[in-house]
């Protein structure tokens, strides 16, 4: 009988434990979602203004990389970081493009001093790390849809602030990114084509003038790509000439970048040389409240000038000659000096 009463204590204190530990985990899941909640909720309202008036892309793509799985681990707990989650991986995916960018300018130094070996080492880093850009960017690009739905034709989420305007913005550009970084690397992540034209429809819901030119600067770069998505009569290069102006005015020269993204993508030298130089000689009043935004814009046309820059002279930009050309002397006579830059 006493045996039978000690298992029974037994028993009952082990349910007594496992019901405990329960409680003890629900108890921690409570905390790690108030936890959650509070990052998030720190970060929309501090954290991203106050990294906005930044202009070391650098950090703000260090700072993606780090704090990103942080940030993401709180979906496991009940809380939902998918608006932050479109910024963080976008901004992530800038070290990845920087990388991508530095071996696509060694392979082409490699082809002109014909080092063969090298230069087929150099395009494979390259289209390892352009696909580690398209899954952050296409990341991105699916959390922002996590967040607002995915739209149809004619349908437009609701943007109850401009903290969901920016995000819808930033993580529809993120998916154009993302296109092409996935073209770079050979289509290693799959991202779907039809992307473009969700992204055509998507831009359609924010404000133009209130948002510098980029909604419609970023339909005009989709129809410069694709364009059976470009209505009857458009024009894209008076669009996007339209979207470089409106950042011009506003001070954030995205509209910029896609323009000269635009026109290297066509292969029209004549428009990337005016969108390079354009971008060059707007660099005074910028807005200091999204200095960040400006400075992803410059990363993108200084990436494009270095191409250009190494492709024909085998060296990248020269320092303080962003919107210089190498054979600028040729043309413009004595009072020009590249080699000075150089």
């Amino acid at each position: 009988m006493g045996s039978l009463s000690m298992k029974k204590m037994l028993r009952h204190s082990g349910l007594a434990l496992v019901g405990g530990a329960i409680l003890a985990l629900q108890g921690c899941g409570v905390i790690y979602k108030t936890t959650g909640d509070v990052l998030i909720s720190f970060g929309r309202s501090e954290m991203l203004p106050y990294m906005m008036t930044y202009n070391d892309v650098r950090m703000a793509c260090v700072t993606g990389e780090a704090q990103t799985p942080l940030l993401m681990s709180f979906e496991r707990v009940g809380s939902d970081p998918s608006k932050l989650g479109a910024m963080v991986f976008t901004t992530a995916a800038t070290c990845a493009e920087q990388i991508a960018l530095d071996a696509e300018l060694r392979y082409m130094r490699s082809v002109k001093d014909g080092r063969v070996s090298e230069a087929q080492d150099a395009r494979i880093e390259q289209k390892r790390w352009s696909a580690v850009a398209a899954d952050r960017q296409y990341k991105a690009y699916n959390y922002m849809v996590e967040a607002y739905g995915d739209m149809k034709d004619g349908e437009c989420p609701k943007l109850k602030t401009d903290f969901d305007e920016l995000v819808w913005m930033v993580g529809n550009i993120s998916g154009v990114q993302a296109l092409l970084n996935d073209g770079a690397s050979d289509g290693a992540v799959g991202v779907p084509r039809d992307l473009a034209a969700k992204v055509e429809r998507n831009m359609k819901c924010l404000e133009n003038d209130k948002w510098w030119g980029v909604p419609r600067g970023t339909r005009a770069a989709v129809w410069n790509l694709l364009p059976m998505l470009a209505p009857p009569n458009a024009d894209a290069w008076a669009e996007l000439e339209a979207s470089a102006k409106a950042g011009f005015d506003n001070g954030i020269r995205l509209g910029s970048a896609l323009y000269a993204m635009s026109a290297f993508s066509k292969g029209n030298d004549e428009r990337l040389r005016k969108a390079i130089r354009d971008y060059a000689a707007n660099d005074q009043n910028l807005n200091p409240d999204y200095a960040m935004l400006d400075a992803i814009a410059g990363f993108i046309v200084q990436g494009i000038s270095d191409r250009e820059w190494t492709e024909n002279t085998g060296k990248r930009t020269p320092i303080g000659g962003i919107g210089t050309f190498w054979d600028d002397q040729a043309q413009s006579g004595p009072s020009v000096n590249i080699d000075d830059l150089l």
